[in-house]
């Protein structure tokens, strides 16, 4: 289905789903349990999140291709991307294996806050954190992947946040409003990789395993 719609759309990219079994994610609201798409389209992000749920998470496995790629001993990097980490990053890494494989990877791990100066950029991450309990801040977001980061990019309105130890700040203009801000942080941050290093992760990795 996925590279179905790839072609169809005319995207020259490789693109893998994080697993071919059913995942859903599950909102317990101010409006009782949501789906997804009945949180965030129909009801436009308004409820309260109090709790999320992976269902079916537990039972998916990964796809062979994304493990055999982050085993890759050339593999140049991991990029976790500036999304919201409850609704599009933290689903890939509740499915068995995914993190710890991303923990184990040869390439360096960067990732970008979705958090500017305690708002999001767009959509409903800094609302959802702070209705977790959750500072909405970059340095919260560090947090949540810090046993996979090397570095992660912050943006410079973020200048003072302090990130878990072993975890580098890189300091750079990450709002992207025009094509050429995206591709200009998108070469940063490929550079900033390439001259990176990757620190040991072998605690780490006996622990999610």
């Amino acid at each position: 289905m996925t590279d179905r719609l790839r072609k169809q759309l005319g995207v020259a990219t490789r693109i893998l789903p994080m697993t071919d079994n059913p995942v859903r994610t599950r909102l317990r609201t101010s409006h009782g349990w949501l789906d997804f798409q009945d949180y965030f389209v129909r009801l436009r992000c308004e409820p309260v999140v109090q709790e999320l749920n992976y269902v079916g998470a537990e039972a998916a496995r990964p796809l062979p291709e994304i493990l055999d790629l982050l085993a890759d001993e050339k593999l140049r990097a991991v990029v976790i991307c500036p999304s919201n980490p409850f609704l599009s990053i933290e689903p890939i890494l509740a499915i068995p294996g995914v993190r710890a494989a991303i923990a184990a990877c040869r390439g360096p791990v960067v990732g970008l806050s979705p958090i500017i100066a305690g708002q999001a950029v767009k959509g409903p991450t800094a609302k959802m954190m702070k209705e977790l309990g959750i500072e909405a801040k970059a340095e919260a977001v560090a947090r949540r992947y810090a046993d996979l980061l090397d570095m992660f990019f912050v943006d410079q309105a973020d200048a003072a946040a302090v990130l878990p130890d072993g975890v580098e700040r890189v300091l750079e203009q990450t709002l992207m409003i025009t094509l050429a801000d995206r591709e200009r942080l998108a070469r940063t941050v490929i550079q900033a990789a390439d001259s990176g290093t990757r620190r040991s992760r072998d605690a780490a990795t006996r622990t999610l395993r």
